[in-house]
């Protein structure tokens, strides 16, 4: 019986340790030798791993783990790097989870029944036994391939910019990717404990960054998948969704409203560039006084310039329509400065713009979860961390100023002010 409380105490102080110090256990000594060093060419005696904390649906498959690695040698040196860990069949597991979930029966059990007794009895060649070994296998296969091209283009993104880190090694056996560190407090976090001068110079930073990243990535966009991307379309049926849905207006009112929005839905037919996987404040790690991401993956092609939008119109930092135009400002002169041609860019008034369209898409999600039951037990808006409580009135009075800015939107002003202003508190 001693024995037995023994090894439950064991048990229980392990489990407690595993909690207190997360990592993928192939992250160990032995494993990170290959790629740490001293200068003496001797592994770490010593490593502290701690799991970043990334922003990802609750409900979503955890297929990728990144982690925060100190390294410390004999020789008293240190090294801090940052391990992305692919696991190929999470998602494939999570889908099967949700097949077997109570609940998640066919609804026609009839039906059902008589699919499962036809197969039962039916003669010819049976099924394969190997057939789930083998999906495993194509998936991933598929992975594997998915990996190694996103490693390609980290390659390529961190000579642009010094958003992504380098690349230090990759193993495509485990894919494990071992590379710089981008910090382990996220953008958004730290954000809150900042002082006005240092929050605009990270912001000022980050937004020439992503003008270099913009310009210089042409290339990798031109090898990305098409893919959804914005167009004239999907922005005039986004807007009304909104105006619909979120602020509850009348069809002919909104009709009205789209077709004042045309000079606005126009900026989709600019050229398509390198776009982000996540560019909004959540999507963003601070390490040494730099803003860096780890989310190489996941690009895309679409119109560039919504990297920047998003970040700045995240009610998480809480801008004023001022300082987001100070900013486009400052993302405008970078594109300005590393033109190697006269071809066109965006403009500033496009820039607003893009920025009115955008607004109008969140106004539309907000307005619809004020109304909802969630909105009574949840400390943010859309449950998104940071929030405050006022993001529906800030960002209502935002887009009045902008609109207020543009002379060819006067039309779209007359026909939202009113509804606007009745949510601005």
């Amino acid at each position: 019986m001693i024995l037995f409380y023994v090894i439950l105490l064991i048990v229980i102080v392990l489990l407690v340790w595993r909690i207190n110090h997360p990592g993928d256990l192939r992250l160990n000594r032995k494993y990170l030798a290959r790629f740490l060093k001293d200068q003496q060419g001797r592994g770490p005696v010593q490593l502290q791993t701690s799991k970043l904390p990334l922003d990802r649906p609750a409900d979503a498959p955890e297929d990728r783990a990144y982690y925060h690695i100190e390294a410390e040698f004999a020789d008293a040196s240190k090294r801090s790097v940052l391990a992305q860990i692919v696991y190929p069949l999470e998602e494939l597991q999570k889908e099967r989870e949700r097949r077997n979930r109570p609940g998640n029966e066919d609804p026609n059990i009839m039906q059902s029944m008589a699919s499962q007794l036809q197969s039962t009895f039916q003669v010819g060649v049976p099924e394969d036994p190997y057939k789930d070994l083998t999906m495993e296998e194509k998936i991933t296969a598929a992975k594997v391939a998915e990996v190694n091209q996103e490693v390609e283009h980290l390659r390529m993104l961190s000579l642009y910019c010094d958003i992504f880190p380098r690349l230090i090694a990759h193993d495509e056996q485990r894919l494990i990717t071992i590379t710089e560190p981008v910090g382990q407090q996220r953008f958004d976090d730290l954000w809150q404990e900042l002082d006005e001068a240092s929050r605009r110079s990270l912001l000022v930073q980050l937004a020439e960054e992503l003008a270099l990243l913009h310009i210089r990535g042409e290339d990798l966009a031109a090898l990305l998948p098409p893919g959804p991307s914005l167009s004239a379309t999907s922005m005039r049926e986004s807007i009304g969704a909104a105006l619909e849905n979120g602020l509850e207006l009348a069809a002919t009112t909104i009709q009205q409203a789209q077709a004042a929005a045309d000079p606005i839905c126009a900026i989709a037919n600019l050229e398509k560039g390198l776009r982000l996987a996540n560019a909004s404040p959540r999507g963003f790690f601070v390490h040494d006084g730099r803003v860096r991401s780890c989310l190489w993956g996941g690009l895309r092609r679409d119109l560039s310039a919504l990297d920047l939008v998003e970040l700045i119109c995240d009610p998480a930092l809480g801008l004023t329509a001022q300082q987001e135009e100070d900013l486009l400002t400052v993302y405008l002169d970078k594109l300005q400065q590393d033109l190697e041609s006269e071809a066109e860019r965006i403009t500033l008034v496009q820039l607003r713009r893009l920025v009115i369209y955008f607004q109008l898409v969140l106004i539309g999600h907000l307005a619809v979860f004020e109304r909802s039951p969630q909105a009574a037990r949840s400390k943010n808006p859309l449950g998104i961390k940071h929030w405050p409580t006022s993001s529906l009135s800030q960002v209502a009075n935002k887009v009045l100023v902008h609109l207020q800015t543009d002379e060819e939107l006067g039309d779209l002003y007359d026909i939202l002010a009113p509804t606007l202003q009745a949510l601005v508190k």
